[in-house]
């Protein structure tokens, strides 16, 4: 090769690299307006869920509160009772962590640790539940029953 297409190549090359900088420039400017929106978009819906997700704790909160024992005492299922209740409270546990990374993500601390905390961990002793809510429920329908007897068969 000569010299002069030497110096053509070089300087195509020279071009070439420089076309390179400025498409992995623009790139990664569109790359931070993206992260930069999302961020943005993020910030919002922290700051809307904050807002509201007490609210839907006390929502998952009624819907697990009914008792074993009142289930089986109105003819439910005693298993399916404790599974329901130990569901709802794993769904408050996953808003409340969610209300705790929001957080963060809004104030860029970490709350306090009465802010949110996950409902304590226990053993579920599914057994020992069964027959708590079996029995409660067997001793009301006995004294519903002795009420009911005892109105229609005492003189008063």
């Amino acid at each position: 090769m000569t010299d002069n297409a030497v110096e053509k190549a070089r300087k195509a090359a020279e071009a070439a690299a420089a076309k390179v900088a400025e498409l992995e420039r623009q790139e990664a400017e569109k790359a931070a307006q993206k992260a930069a929106e999302r961020d943005n978009r993020q910030r919002e819906l922290d700051a809307e869920f904050l807002a509201q997700w007490e609210k839907l704790d006390a929502e998952l909160q009624e819907v697990g509160a009914k008792s074993a024992t009142d289930a089986v005492y109105e003819g439910a299922d005693p298993v399916t009772a404790i599974a329901h209740f130990w569901v709802e409270r794993a769904r408050r546990n996953s808003v409340r962590a969610h209300a705790r990374s929001a957080y963060y993500r809004l104030h860029g601390v970490h709350p306090d640790d009465l802010f949110a905390r996950d409902l304590p961990d226990r053993d579920m002793r599914i057994a020992d539940r069964l027959e708590e809510a079996i029995y409660a429920a067997s001793r009301r329908h006995g004294a519903d029953l002795a009420d009911k007897l005892e109105a229609e068969w005492t003189a008063e």
